[in-house]
C-alpha cells in the first residue's frame, strides 16, 4: 500500500529501472501547434533515433488559433476538417520521410451506443484513413471489448483480437490473466440467467415474441465458450 516507508526502497528501484528505458515525453498539452509537435518529432528522431512515436490524440493538435492568426492562409472558411486534413498530410510526409512509426489517436464520432465502429466513425474527414498504412478500432459492444483491425495495407489482412482486463496489472491483454480462476471470469463476462417470479413472467408474457439483439460472434466467444459450465 502506498505510504508505507519499507515500500520506499521498492519503489526507487522501480523507478530507476524505468529510467532506463529509451522512453521520452513530450510537453504538449491541450491545443497544441502542429508545426510545433513536428519540431519536437523531428527533434527526436535526429538526436535520440527515435522510432515509434505516439500521438495521443488528433483532436488536440487541432486549435482554432492558427485561423485567426492567418497561418491557414487567412481563409475564414478553413474549417477544423480542413485543419485535420493538413495536419494528417504532415504527419504523414513526416513518417515516410524521417522513416518513424507514427501511431495517431483519432477519437470516433457521437455513434448510438452498442453500434459497431467503422472506418466511416472516425472523426474529421476520409484522409486520415487514406493515408494511414494500419487502422485499428477498440470495439465495446455492450459486454465485450475487441481489437478491430479495418485496414491493413501490409498485405490486406484483418481480423480482430479479444481484449481481456487484467486486475493485477491493471491492463487489458489478449489471453486470460495467468493464475485466475476461469469460473470467476465467466461470472463476470456472461450474466447467468436468474429464476423469474411468476409476476415477473407474467408481466413480460406481452414482450415474449420481440426479437433479442444479436451480436457478431468473435474469438472473444470461442474463448469464453471454453470455460462456460455445462448445464
Amino acid at each position: 500500500p502506498a505510504g508505507k516507508p519499507e515500500n520506499s526502497a521498492s519503489l526507487e528501484a522501480l523507478a530507476d529501472r524505468f529510467e532506463s528505458l529509451p522512453l521520452y515525453f513530450m510537453t504538449f498539452h491541450g491545443g497544441s501547434d502542429v508545426d510545433d509537435v513536428l519540431d519536437a518529432m523531428e527533434y527526436a528522431a535526429y538526436v535520440k533515433d527515435v522510432q515509434h512515436i505516439i500521438l495521443d490524440n488528433m483532436q488536440f493538435m487541432i486549435t482554432r488559433n492558427n485561423v485567426s492568426s492567418g497561418k491557414w492562409g487567412g481563409n475564414s472558411h478553413f474549417d477544423k476538417f480542413d485543419m485535420q486534413d493538413v495536419a494528417i498530410e504532415k504527419f504523414r510526409k513526416f513518417a515516410t520521410d524521417k522513416n518513424v512509426h507514427l501511431t495517431l489517436v483519432v477519437h470516433p464520432r457521437k455513434e448510438d451506443e452498442g453500434t459497431k465502429l467503422g472506418i466511416s466513425s472516425i472523426y474529421g474527414g476520409a484522409k486520415a484513413t487514406q493515408e494511414a498504412d494500419t487502422v485499428l478500432i477498440l470495439q465495446v459492444d455492450g459486454r465485450r471489448k475487441y481489437l478491430d483491425v479495418k485496414k491493413n495495407r501490409f498485405d490486406g489482412t484483418l481480423g480482430h483480437c479479444p481484449l481481456f482486463f487484467q486486475r493485477k496489472s491493471g491492463r487489458y491483454a489478449e489471453q486470460l490473466e495467468v493464475g485466475a480462476s476461469a469460473a470467476k471470469i465467466v461470472k463476470k463476462e456472461v450474466v447467468a440467467p436468474r429464476k423469474e417470479s411468476r409476476k415477473e413472467i407474467k408481466s413480460s408474457s406481452s414482450s415474449m415474441n420481440t426479437p433479442k439483439k444479436s451480436y457478431p460472434r468473435t474469438s472473444y466467444d470461442d474463448i469464453l465458450d471454453q470455460f462456460t459450465p455445462n448445464k
